[in-house]
């Protein structure tokens, strides 16, 4: 584990999200060889009543270590990395066909705390050329 060890009441979920008007899912699974965690395709709109945009969402489900929630939000970014290292040119690929987000939540029950991201991370992650989304959710229960 990272230096920052876990903050009692904060919890964080990763992702990696592409989306698009013209987005297939089914691509992107092909592309990258991975299934999505999540996914919406733009014949699934016929089925809803708000249009929604296509997405396809990876958050390493399946995989050695994966963790649905994880306590230290570098843990959970590093593990979703060391899965995509090896198609990098791929997803950076995807990123210029279509909107990629790291997507990061972070569920919380006090406000003593958050993430730390360090240097390195950060610089793999912006290597990327994705940008990164962390967005925050207070729960008081």
């Amino acid at each position: 584990m990272t230096q920052q060890k876990n903050v009692a009441g904060h919890v964080y979920t990763v992702e990696l999200r592409f989306s698009g008007d013209q987005l297939e899912p089914s691509e992107v699974s092909s592309r990258l060889n991975l299934q999505p965690s999540r996914e919406f395709s733009s014949s699934q709109n016929q089925l809803v009543m708000r249009t929604r945009r296509p997405y396809w969402a990876y958050n390493g489900q399946g995989e050695i270590g994966f963790q649905p929630e994880w306590a230290c939000l570098e843990d959970g970014l590093e593990f979703l990395l060391k899965g995509l290292r090896p198609r990098k040119a791929e997803v950076i690929a995807l990123a210029l066909q279509f909107d990629g987000l790291w997507w990061c939540g972070h569920f919380q029950a006090s406000f003593d705390g958050g993430p730390t991201l360090s240097p390195k991370l950060l610089t793999e992650l912006g290597s990327y050329e994705i940008s990164l989304s962390i967005d925050n959710y207070f729960n008081d229960e």
